[in-house]
């Protein structure tokens, strides 16, 4: 009976969205995750717990709820798109 012998497998690879942060971090005050700070009336960050920051400015952050499961609601923080606007 021949045996067969297969080939040694290569080293495993390990990808990541983003690289190591440089610089400012954000903390989510929900979670703990580390994020690069948002920038001043830059994109908001998105954490993996459902929570979007956005800086207004000057450090100025604001925080929505958007379920990344089920839909957004209609009216609320859970329907904004983009980021956060303030209102007075």
């Amino acid at each position: 009976m021949a045996t067969h012998r297969t080939a040694a497998s290569t080293a495993p690879i390990t990808y990541t969205p983003a690289g190591p942060i440089n610089g400012p971090t954000f903390t989510c005050p929900r979670c703990e995750r580390v994020y690069p700070y948002p920038p001043d009336h830059g994109k908001p960050v998105r954490c993996e717990c459902g929570w979007w920051y956005t800086n207004l400015g000057h450090g100025r952050i604001i925080e929505e709820f958007r379920p990344r499961i089920g839909g957004a609601a209609t009216s609320g923080p859970e329907a904004a798109a983009g980021p956060a606007s303030e209102t007075h």
